[in-house]
């Protein structure tokens, strides 16, 4: 079951950035690492993506991941993006769906998600 998220869930999310234990490394690649841990409960690994920009802010890649509107101008795999609802200043509910070519018989394979972004 989701709930909204509230200070101490985001304060949880920032401690997880630099705390790797029960992570495993599936991929490190100049400066961006992907890790994976199982989630309890679930069928699915969370999934976390570290590298450094160094001249964004954190600030900054948070708004252009989260804007529906710019996110057009640089995410090509994307075919559709709407706001479902506001949960409150900080917690959204949007729908997201996408478009990835699949080599070699470059056929098409969609994925639609929701997603409840927070910037608390």
């Amino acid at each position: 079951m989701a709930r909204i998220a509230d200070d101490s869930d985001f304060e949880a999310l920032k401690r997880l950035v630099d705390n790797h234990d029960g992570w495993t490394l599936e991929l490190s690649k100049s400066d961006t690492e992907v890790y994976t841990r199982p989630v309890p409960g679930c069928n699915f690994n969370m999934v976390k993506i570290h590298t450094e920009f160094a001249d964004v802010t954190a600030d900054i890649v948070f708004d252009v991941l989260h804007d529906p509107d710019y996110r057009k101008v640089w995410d090509s795999h994307m075919l559709a993006s709407e706001e479902i609802g506001i949960l409150n200043v900080n917690n959204d509910v949007g729908y997201y769906a996408s478009g990835v070519v699949l080599t070699p018989t470059d056929t098409i394979k969609t994925f639609d998600s929701t997603l409840e972004p927070g910037g608390l």
